[in-house]
């Protein structure tokens, strides 16, 4: 799965996104190739104009905004059909059992995977490579350095070296010094071959949030390992916020037992629930007691929200368990 994120990943570079208003918009197209947009009292629709031929293509999002938002409310840097080039970078890190096991094989130098309990949940089916998940995040990094380069500069303009995304994308050995604002990040992956470290996640987010851009979390299913990241991450922001007077991305140092404690508050009775019932008709995360040990401190479930020893975290039907 995560040779095919990577890849639609990648591909988002190919986009550009440009705000219109009705009075504003080139005559490109027509009307019925218009999406609209109806339940937003800002957005009135959105068109996609393909450029371009194979690896050349280009696609170029027109978003429509109401007249009075676009001129209160829209940057003017981002006026006047201002094409928006996406920067787009994947980091990851896998924070379950089978992770586990796969770095406990590599560092003894063979594979115990097929002694794992059977009890998976069943996103969770195959072992990632150890080589490959670094290798993806030594290239996030390398695009992510060079973004930081060009926005906040910290070389002579006239000696630094300056690295496109499409370089770091074909890992092109470019010498590029390690930007000061990414030298906990670039440790943690360093020091991540064989190891789960969820502070690459962590540091990668906040790194983003510095560099002005967004992020998103995501697993396969979006619902158990993705809540347990993103009430981890709100938790954070929001102490982080408290403490500072206003920033939630602030570098304020914060007791972890504050965040874990909010984040278990988030877990139980926030929105994350809802949306597993949702999924699978049970208001529950599809983890187990054995799963969740080996999860990293700060993405541990509640106890008490765990679907138990069920495949897939699924109820029991009839006389056995749901495959």
């Amino acid at each position: 799965m995560i040779e095919d994120a990577s890849i639609g990943i990648a591909m988002l570079r190919m986009v550009s996104v440009v705000f219109v208003t009705e009075t504003n918009v080139d005559a490109v197209g027509t009307n019925n190739e218009r999406v609209p947009i109806t339940d937003s009292p800002y957005l009135k629709w959105l068109r996609i104009i393909p450029s371009g031929h194979g690896s050349q293509t280009q696609y170029l999002v027109q978003i429509c905004v109401d007249i009075n938002y676009y001129t209160k409310r829209i940057p003017q840097p981002l006026k006047n059909q201002k094409a928006i080039r996406f920067y787009p970078i994947l980091y990851q890190m896998g924070v379950d059992i089978r992770q586990w096991g796969a770095n406990a094989g590599a560092n003894f130098g063979k594979s115990r995977t097929n002694e794992v309990p059977d009890e998976m949940d069943e996103d969770e089916v195959g072992i990632p490579d150890n080589d490959v998940l670094i290798s993806l995040n030594m290239e996030a990094f390398r695009k992510m350095n060079a973004y930081a380069h060009d926005v906040f500069l910290c070389d002579d303009p006239q000696v630094r070296v300056q690295v496109t995304w499409e370089q770091a994308h074909a890992a092109q050995q470019v010498l590029q010094p390690i930007h000061p604002m990414l030298t906990s990040l670039h440790e943690f992956i360093r020091s991540s071959a064989g190891k789960m470290e969820h502070g690459i996640l962590d540091a990668a987010g906040c790194a983003a949030s510095k560099l002005g851009g967004g992020s998103a979390i995501f697993c396969k299913s979006g619902k158990d390992r993705t809540a347990m990241q993103v009430t981890f991450k709100q938790s954070q922001f929001l102490n982080r916020f408290l403490e500072s007077g206003g920033n939630g991305f602030s570098d304020c140092v914060v007791a972890p037992n504050k965040i874990f404690n909010d984040s278990t508050i988030m877990r139980v009775y926030g929105t994350r629930l809802p949306i597993c019932d949702k999924n699978v008709g049970q208001s529950l995360y599809a983890f187990n007691s054995l799963q969740a040990k080996f999860m990293p401190d700060a993405l541990k479930p509640p106890s008490r929200t765990l679907a138990g020893f069920l495949k897939g975290g699924r109820v029991f039907s009839g006389g056995g368990i749901e495959t």
